[in-house]
């Protein structure tokens, strides 16, 4: 079952080229899509909470973009020459974007989990390219070629992993089970665990854009047309953090822990610092939210480095409220380029005063800021309450002056852009009704993490916390 609730994106999105008629087509890819966001609720009870939990995320925010994509751009939208710029091809890569990412998060071993992550850099390197413009193009060849390094060492760490595993007993069938591996009793593993959870970690922070592993992100996630910006900045730096959550819990049980911990402790720093400094110099608006995904992929970093229940919980709360706070915010940013022209913010002007997507943005940004009442303000509260248990002085205090510099950014770039004179759009119209729904149903989400620690999902996000930290 769990192979179709993979599969179940793709092939709607195949089955709906099927359709010539434009009203159908898109009736029937809206309903294909609502089932293949329904579908994984029927493995509900095969796979623990933390799958759960990222199946969720990735289900939820790959059909808000299904239908922002559907019901916003134009209809003679995708309408060139080039193959892979094609509204049908679009769609296709949508599809198979959305079952690579669930691939990755209902994996049961790390041979599925890196093939999934393998499909989601080969799919979204032709949406980030999209456009045909040579700046997209490029970006989509950077992403291509970063993340395959990364990828590389992550292929490498699982292949060391795998002679470690077997020759300390396990089956050769189950030798990259994180089950299998966690439940295993190692007397004294042998100095390569450490370097294959190592190479994983490395591989997999490329995907998360940690710096200095970053250079693809802002490039990529700018370049990329919004929604799938939003999947990407939203959902698979997730999904890569996921894969590291699952590269923790195995180097627990290999006697690599305080290694990888430190490791994660000192990029998270280092993300959150750098990025946070080059969110103050953007002019782009695309670019500066681009910048705010390495900073908020830090402040996850840095909460799993510090460890404790406390630290994974924080973890947890900030993956879900990122990923809905920074959805709805490139799906508004994706209007405001639709109606001005632009992202460039220096033209961006007066937006409060034409409601629709500029008070959506503001919202967005509200949120991303680490301001309550959204979830992003109860995580961040709990992340440095873990760091200040786990007595890491120095992470912490530069986490903090990260968080501070990108809160500067985003409230000076939110001030003016909604301030002033009136910006006039190159398009004149009312924000679609797909588009308001699209944004509120995101910043919804945004708003309800803040409650979720108060609630049975929070309790059973607790578990999850405490089971983490109770790994051998």
């Amino acid at each position: 079952m769990i192979a179709w609730v993979v599969a179940a994106p793709l092939l709607a999105a195949i089955v709906t080229t099927a359709f010539p008629d434009l009203r159908t087509r898109r009736l029937v890819r809206v309903f294909l899509a609502a089932v293949a966001a329904v579908l994984p609720l029927s493995v509900a009870g095969s796979i623990g909470w933390l799958s759960l939990t990222f199946t969720v995320i990735v289900s939820a925010l790959s059909f808000l973009a299904t239908v922002f994509s559907t019901g916003t751009f134009a209809p003679e939208w995708g309408g060139s020459e080039t193959i892979w710029s094609r509204k049908s091809v679009y769609f296709v890569l949508l599809g198979a974007f959305w079952s690579a990412m669930l691939l990755v998060v209902l994996a049961q071993n790390f041979a599925a989990l890196w093939l999934g992550i393998s499909a989601t850099t080969l799919a979204t390197a032709f949406l980030v390219g999209f456009s045909g413009e040579a700046a997209a193009l490029e970006a989509a060849w950077k992403y291509l070629v970063l993340c395959s390094v990364g990828i590389g060492f992550a292929l490498l760490g699982i292949v060391v992993l795998a002679h470690v595993t077997i020759a300390g007993g396990i089956d050769s069938r189950l030798a990259l089970s994180w089950t299998a591996i966690v439940g295993h009793g190692f007397g004294a593993p042998p100095p390569a665990a450490r370097l294959a959870t190592v190479l994983m970690l490395i591989g997999f922070a490329t995907k998360a854009g940690l710096v200095p592993m970053h250079a693809w992100l802002p490039d990529a996630h700018s370049k990329a047309p919004a929604p799938i910006s939003a999947l990407l900045s939203g959902v698979l730096v997730s999904c890569a953090l996921y894969a590291i959550v699952r590269t923790l819990e195995v180097g627990s049980a290999l006697g690599a822990s305080w290694l990888l911990h430190e490791i994660l402790v000192w990029l998270g720093a280092a993300s959150t610092i750098v990025a946070g400094a080059l969110m103050l110099a953007q002019r782009d608006l695309k670019r500066m939210l681009a910048y705010s995904t390495v900073e908020h992929a830090g402040i996850v970093a840095l909460a799993l480095g510090f460890g404790g229940s406390l630290g994974f919980l924080a973890a947890l709360l900030h993956i879900i409220g990122h990923a809905f706070a920074k959805s709805a915010a490139f799906f508004a940013a994706g209007m405001l380029q639709n109606d001005f022209g632009t992202t460039t913010m220096a033209k961006l002007r007066g937006l409060w005063g034409r409601g629709g997507s500029g008070r959506f943005l503001l919202a967005a940004l509200i949120a991303l800021a680490g301001m309550p009442p959204f979830g992003l303000f109860v995580s961040e509260l709990l992340f440095v309450f873990a760091g200040v248990a786990a007595h890491q002085w120095a992470p912490l205090g530069l986490g903090l002056i990260g968080i501070v510099l990108g809160f500067a950014a985003i409230s000076r770039n939110a001030i003016e852009i909604e301030s002033g004179t009136s910006a006039v759009p190159r398009l004149a119209g009312r924000l679609p009704t797909v588009a308001r729904g699209t944004i509120a149903v995101a910043l919804s989400g945004a708003l309800i993490v803040a409650v979720i620690p108060w609630t049975a999902l929070g309790a059973s996000l607790q578990g999850i916390a405490v089971a983490m930290d109770a790994a051998p």
